[in-house]
């Protein structure tokens, strides 16, 4: 039976990925692989639609940044959060960082 909902990390992901410009085959990649190593039944897996990706930039993505701006008085730029997706993605060893 599929899942209806997304997990944390997934959605983690998503939002992550949004902020830092992914693709959504990019952002379902990244999942898929994490859903490979956890040996997720294909039945169970979920894939990010084009609308909900759409969503994320354009409302969730422009909110979150906007907070950022009024509480620090700064902009987090894009490669922050690109530094962000590749870590989820690929974390670097301590002794790396």
């Amino acid at each position: 039976m599929a899942r209806k909902n997304y997990t944390p990390a997934e959605r983690a992901l998503h939002i992550l990925g949004a902020l830092a410009g992914k693709s959504r085959q990019e952002i379902n990649d990244a999942i898929g692989k994490g859903d490979v190593v956890k040996r997720v039944p294909y039945e169970c897996t979920k894939m990010l639609p084009k609308g909900s990706l759409d969503m994320l930039k354009g409302q969730y993505a422009t909110a979150l940044t906007s907070e950022v701006d009024w509480l620090r008085e700064t902009k987090i730029g894009g490669e922050v959060w690109t530094d962000l997706w590749a870590h989820c993605v690929r974390p670097k060893k301590a002794s790396d960082l």
